[in-house]
C-alpha cells in the first residue's frame, strides 16, 4: 500500500481545500470529454490498493482516468483514497464524479466521518469533513465521453429527462435534494421492469429504470451506452438491456472482499473490461 503519512494528508487538504472547491465549482454538473484514452473506475470505497495498481498498469501520462464516484464509506483507507483521486484531479489526471456516497446523507453512518475524526482528531476532522461536504456539492454528476457513452454514478431519473436538463441541474446541492441528481446519483437499472418501479432496496425516492428508458434516453442523446457504478457485483461488472448499461464496480474493500475489481478500457475505438485484482 501507499504510505502516506495523516500528517501529510491532512496539510494537503488544508492547503488546497479552496483551490479544490474552486475547481469543481467551475464544472458544469454535465461533462464533455474527448479523448483516446481513458479508464473508467467503478465505486473504490476506501480500496487504496485497488487504485494504485490501477496507476500502475495504467499510468496517468497516458490515460485519462474517469471516476464514477464512490470515493468514501466503508473501506479501511478513505482518506487515502479521496487524497490520491484529489491529487490526480489537481494534476489534471483524473475527473472525478459525484457517487451517491459524495453526501452527508451517508458519510455520518458508513464511516467517512468517524474515519476523518479518527485519523484526523475530533476539530480537525470535523472541521475539514464540513468542507469537504461543500466540495462534494460541486462535484460533476455525469459526463459523456467521446460524443458516445453516458457515465453516471448511479442511473437515470424516471421522468425521461433529457442531456440538456442534467447540464442544467443546480449546484451545489449538498444532499442533494433536486430529485433528478439525487436518482442520477441512487437509481438502478433492471431487465424485470420495462419503464421503472420504486426500488425496495435502497429505498424512498430511488427507483430502478427499465430498458424502454435506457432505449429512449440513449436514442434522443445519439448516444450508444450507459457506464455506471453505485451497485456491487462479486465479478467487477454487469450488463442490463441488452448491452445497453455497463455497471463496474472496482472495489474489494471492506464488506467487498470477495470481489474482482474490474474497470473499463476504452482505447481508441474498443473497449475492454480489465480485471485489476
Amino acid at each position: 500500500m501507499l504510505y502516506v503519512d495523516i500528517l501529510t494528508i491532512k496539510e494537503f487538504l488544508k492547503e488546497h481545500i479552496d483551490k479544490l472547491y474552486n475547481e469543481f465549482s467551475a464544472y458544469e454538473p454535465l461533462l464533455r470529454i474527448t479523448t483516446s484514452k481513458a479508464v473508467v473506475v467503478g465505486d473504490l470505497h476506501g480500496d487504496v490498493n485497488t487504485l494504485l495498481r490501477i496507476i500502475e498498469r495504467f499510468p496517468p501520462d497516458n490515460w485519462m482516468y474517469i471516476m464514477l464516484g464512490d470515493y468514501v464509506d466503508r473501506g479501511e483507507h478513505q482518506i487515502e483514497t479521496l487524497y490520491l483521486a484529489l491529487r490526480l484531479f489537481l494534476e489534471h489526471k483524473a475527473v472525478l464524479l459525484r457517487g451517491n456516497h459524495e453526501s452527508p446523507l451517508t458519510n455520518y453512518e458508513y464511516g467517512f466521518y468517524m474515519e476523518l475524526l479518527r485519523k484526523f482528531g475530533p476539530y480537525d476532522g470535523d472541521s475539514i469533513y464540513d468542507r469537504l461536504k461543500e466540495l462534494f456539492s460541486q462535484m460533476p454528476i455525469a459526463a459523456i465521453l467521446n460524443e458516445k457513452y453516458f457515465l453516471v454514478h448511479g442511473g437515470l431519473p424516471i421522468n425521461n429527462i433529457s442531456i440538456d436538463n442534467i447540464a442544467k441541474l443546480p449546484k451545489p446541492d449538498e444532499i442533494p435534494n433536486n430529485e433528478v441528481t439525487f436518482q442520477l446519483l441512487w437509481n438502478d437499472p433492471s431487465d424485470d421492469v420495462k419503464y421503472y418501479e420504486p426500488n425496495i432496496i435502497r429505498g424512498p425516492g430511488t427507483y430502478v429504470f427499465g430498458p424502454a428508458l435506457t432505449e429512449s434516453f440513449l436514442n434522443s442523446g445519439g448516444l450508444k451506452m450507459i457506464i455506471r457504478g453505485h451497485e456491487y457485483t462479486p465479478q467487477g461488472y454487469k450488463w442490463n438491456h441488452g448491452g445497453k448499461v455497463l455497471t463496474v464496480f472496482s472495489s474489494r474493500a471492506g464488506p467487498y472482499s470477495d470481489t474482482r475489481p474490474h474497470v473499463v478500457v476504452l482505447d481508441n475505438d474498443s473497449l475492454n473490461i480489465v480485471d485489476v485484482s
